[in-house]
């Protein structure tokens, strides 16, 4: 069924990221394809340009897929499908960043036609509720 490839094309962007397949990554989005990240106020216009500055990023990227969820907009004929990702990046300077992200990806007619991208660092819990946390996830 087409919807649930639809849904599935978000998952298989992340595993062609993981493994440096930029053309396979490329393939699933649309022509007119837009990527926009809220934090740097940038938007990619067109596959290549969001599947470029994700090729010559200055980083090594190890992200983990956490959740995903989906639900289909009858009125507009798409897919929508938010991912949870966890990154751990190391920079060229030898640091490392740990972030999580949530992505909005919008799927129509086998491709992927958009996403929004928010990131969000991590940071150590503070003392003054640590009698309230059940457990640390990470």
């Amino acid at each position: 069924m087409k919807y649930d490839s639809d849904q599935e094309l978000p998952m298989q962007m992340w595993r062609h990221f993981k493994a440096k397949e930029w053309d396979l990554a490329q393939n699933l989005l649309s022509e007119d394809f837009r990527a926009y990240w809220p934090q740097s106020n940038e938007t990619f216009s067109g596959p290549q340009n969001f599947i470029e500055v994700n090729r010559i990023y200055p980083v090594t990227n190890v992200v983990e897929i956490i959740d995903s969820h989906h639900s289909y907009d009858q009125w507009e004929h798409l897919q929508k499908v938010t991912t949870g990702v966890y990154i751990h990046s190391k920079m060229p300077d030898g640091k490392e960043m740990k972030l999580y992200a949530i992505l909005f990806f919008e799927v129509t007619d086998g491709k992927i036609a958009s996403l929004k991208e928010y990131f969000a660092d991590t940071y150590p819990a503070p003392e003054w509720r640590s009698h309230l946390v059940a457990e640390a996830i990470r």
